[in-house]
């Protein structure tokens, strides 16, 4: 059974890993930079392709196991869906969570992009004002690729696909769903009113639609709640 937390963690592990791996080659990138006219700078650096680089040190691999993540979570949905009798058919709904995973790898793929462009920038604006090449990797590997960002990212993509293969696996089904996840001075007011207005029995799929917390959105960005099955 895989977890959210843990399909997160493990994209983030292997993110670290990719980036101490691509640091080493920036440097030997800028190494190999330095000196250069600023003719030579500016045709050199119009050639570089940082993207690349990046998904070869291994942010492609990181995303192909995040793919496998992706499944997990599936097939947990569809066997919680199993254990009470309910069959789920391959149709429209499975291909909507093909579509909505694949859009939040192009989201994921996209960071990596913005984080590429970001170095290039670092690097040509540095040489081309003559700071040396010690200076300018330095400065990049206080760049992190795996920061803050990335990883509200990949944690509100994770929990918002797992919520919706929840959603579509039971939908239509006579089930009752609940909203947990911690409760403390950081809940929005949208998730606090969910938690403590819910029904002893749960609610229905209707009325979680008609709530500000409803499937896939929850509270939103950075959400820490999730929808599952009332016990």
């Amino acid at each position: 059974m895989a977890e959210t937390q843990s399909v997160v963690n493990q994209f983030i592990q292997n993110i670290q890993q990719t980036e101490s791996s691509f640091n080493n080659n920036l440097a030997t990138v800028v190494n190999g930079l330095s000196g250069l006219s600023d003719r030579q700078l500016i045709d050199a650096i119009g050639q570089l392709n940082l993207f690349d680089e990046l998904i070869n040190a291994g942010y492609g691999d990181a995303l192909n196991n995040l793919e496998n993540g992706y499944g997990e979570l599936l097939q947990d949905s569809i066997a919680l869906a199993q254990s009470r009798g309910i069959a789920f058919t391959v149709g429209e709904g499975l291909q909507g969570l093909q579509t909505l995973q694949e859009l939040q790898t192009a989201d994921l793929l996209g960071e990596a992009q913005s984080h590429s462009t970001k170095l290039t920038n670092l690097i040509f604006q540095n040489l081309y004002n003559g700071r040396s090449a010690d200076d300018v990797v330095s400065l990049l590997k206080e760049t992190k690729l795996e920061d803050y960002q990335l990883n509200v990212a990949v944690d509100t993509a994770i929990k918002t696909f797992d919520d919706s293969a929840r959603y579509k696996v039971f939908e239509g089904q006579d089930v009752r769903w609940t909203y947990f996840g911690v409760l403390d001075d950081r809940t929005r007011d949208s998730c606090r009113e969910t938690i403590e207005n819910e029904p002893a029995e749960g609610y229905t799929e209707a009325e979680v639609n008609n709530l500000k917390t409803p499937f896939g959105l929850r509270g939103g960005f950075n959400c820490r709640h999730s929808w599952t099955l009332k016990a």
